[in-house]
């Protein structure tokens, strides 16, 4: 082949081209969700907002229903995942009872907690618990130790906290956001949950996507564009409770 003055300035195009899509490209920030239903459902929130507010991010999730820490810990498709790649950071989240329960559900809250912060750093990753929230009416089926939401979330988040502390790790405070709205707007409370009084409806999910990015970007969720489908007003409320629960969990 003759190397022309062209031909050399088109390689050099492609050679440089194809450097610049390589930097790019790695600087994907990876996040990988290791929890369980109300990760997954509030999922689709998250994907949009990530992608929707700038930056790049690669999220991936790992999200069967009603698993617990304990479950990632000893799964071979989760530590498979968890090592497949150097992840900047990986939110766990322990199933909705255990954590604040007492006995043996609070240890192996506890025991996995730690367990899953180490293997993340070993892969070089920063882990982040996600906070979940008490239930609306607190736990049916645990009425003693969870009569209502407020008890619910005091138990809950009390335990993810301390998992923070201990292990150095950051703490999504989506429990708190729900707090805040049970406090100031119990008709909009009520709306965070789907009908079973668990899981997180369109607003729940959002809340709970606008609180993990803030926390995972160090960025203000108040800051956040996209209302969704929900009512212009009400996404700017909710992102307004996720920049102060935010705040108040990294002061």
């Amino acid at each position: 082949m003759l190397f022309t003055s062209n031909n050399m300035k088109l390689i050099l195009s492609f050679l440089l081209s194809s450097l610049l899509l390589s930097v790019s490209t790695g600087k994907d920030k990876k996040i990988l969700f290791l929890g369980n239903s109300y990760t997954a459902q509030s999922g689709k929130f998250i994907k949009e907002i990530f992608t929707r507010e700038g930056g790049s991010y690669e999220l991936q999730f790992g999200t069967p229903g009603g698993k617990d820490l304990t479950f990632h810990l000893t799964d071979s498709t989760s530590q498979k995942t968890l090592k497949s790649a150097r992840w900047d950071f990986v939110v766990i989240q322990d199933q909705s009872q255990k954590p604040g329960l007492g006995g043996k559900y609070t240890l192996g809250f506890d025991t996995s907690a730690k367990g899953l912060a180490s293997a993340i750093r070993k892969q070089g990753g920063k882990p982040c618990f996600f906070m979940t929230w008490g239930r609306r009416d607190g736990d049916k089926r645990n009425t003693q130790v969870y009569p209502d939401f407020s008890t619910m979330h005091e138990k809950i988040s009390g335990a993810y906290e301390k998992a923070g502390r201990e292990n150095d790790s950051l703490v999504a405070p989506v429990g708190h956001a729900f707090s805040i709205i049970h406090s100031q707007d119990k008709a909009l409370f009520k709306k965070l949950y789907k009908k079973d009084g668990s899981h997180p409806s369109s607003q729940g999910g959002y809340l709970a996507a606008c609180v993990l990015w803030g926390s995972l970007t160090g960025k203000d969720p108040s800051l956040i564009r996209w209302n969704g489908a929900l009512k212009r007003g009400e996404a700017k409320f909710l992102r307004s409770v996720a920049s102060k629960a935010v705040r108040q969990n990294n002061p």
